[in-house]
């Protein structure tokens, strides 16, 4: 019956090279977790804590409309400077909210998406003006029509709202597919890790004994 010579030189090299892929999938594992730890930190800070914004966007800019609304449906003359004074404050809310959310983390899309709402707005608001203003002086036609572009404008401003709500939602939805790959990832180096301690342990124990 022949005896397995044992070699220890052949055994160290053995161990080393396992504990060196092991120690690298461990790095691999660590790198993995962290970026983990990064995506969730931007769903919070640039997902979550935007998607707040916009709904207080989105409710300032109908509160100002509603405003708008009932001041022009009030019986007799409106209270002109009260109804601006409130509509001062949904302006300067507004203009919080966006300087707030222009600081957050945007892709290419949500920025050209603001901008373009910004634009719409800044016609909006002319035309709010015209008709906290001058509503009451003009012609019936008249008054149907700036009322009617006025709710053109405000109905294209909600919209681009929206859709730069639906943005969000649709990056937020790639971050977390991209946390479940890393995720299945950790789950494949973890086996590995598992996998190759059992090898240098056999592999020991063969050469040894």
């Amino acid at each position: 019956m022949s005896q397995t010579h044992y070699n220890p030189l052949r055994s160290g090299l053995l161990v080393i090279s396992l504990l060196g892929l092991i120690l690298t999938s461990i790095f691999l594992s660590r790198r993995n977790t962290y970026k983990i730890q990064e995506d969730s930190v931007s769903i919070y800070k640039d997902r979550l804590v935007p998607t707040a914004i916009l709904v207080n966007l989105m409710s300032t800019v109908y509160g100002k409309r509603m405003l708008l609304e009932t001041q022009l449906l009030t019986k007799g003359k409106p209270d002109v400077g009260l109804g601006g004074s409130n509509m001062d404050q949904f302006n300067r809310r507004t203009d919080s909210l966006l300087t707030e959310f222009g600081r957050t983390k945007l892709t290419v899309k949500e920025a050209d998406q603001l901008r373009l709402f910004k634009r719409q707005l800044s016609v909006y608001d002319r035309l709010e003006v015209d008709l906290a203003t001058k509503f009451t002086s003009l012609s019936k036609d008249q008054q149907l029509q700036i009322a009617r572009r006025a709710s053109t404008a405000f109905g294209q401003t909600v919209q681009t709202l929206n859709e730069l709500a639906s943005l969000q939602l649709t990056v937020g939805e790639e971050l977390l597919e991209e946390s479940r790959g890393q995720t299945n990832d950790i789950y494949i180096l973890t086996a590995l890790q598992i996998g190759l301690v059992l090898f240098v342990g056999l592999s020991l124990y063969w050469h040894r004994f």
